[in-house]
């Protein structure tokens, strides 16, 4: 099983530091062809993506997130910070399985 990072210059940059290949997307499409071909990839099992890269094809991150046990996709802040509209552990948690905590 491999990760792979989908995200901005500077993040992908880091990763590659820790041996984990990415991707840099500046825009919507690219975002959007690059995230179909990894999630494709059978050997790709965990897509890791900046809030703001995983904003731009939210609807197909909801998706996968949704209705795939694999890849499994983890957002995470960019250089920017945390994206205004990111939602805490604790709503995805009550959204998940219906227990607020």
């Amino acid at each position: 099983m491999r990760y792979h990072v989908i995200a901005d210059g500077d993040t992908v940059l880091g990763f590659k530091y820790a041996g984990i290949d990415g991707d840099v997307v500046e825009s919507p499409q690219q975002a959007r062809r690059i995230f179909q071909e990894v999630v494709k990839d059978q050997d790709v099992g965990v897509i890791i993506m900046t809030d703001r890269a995983a904003e731009t094809i939210g609807e197909e991150v909801t998706r996968i997130l949704y209705e795939s046990r694999r890849p499994v996709i983890v957002s995470i802040p960019g250089p920017e910070g945390p994206s205004a509209t990111r939602r805490s552990l604790a709503e995805l948690i009550r959204e998940a399985v219906g227990v607020k905590i």
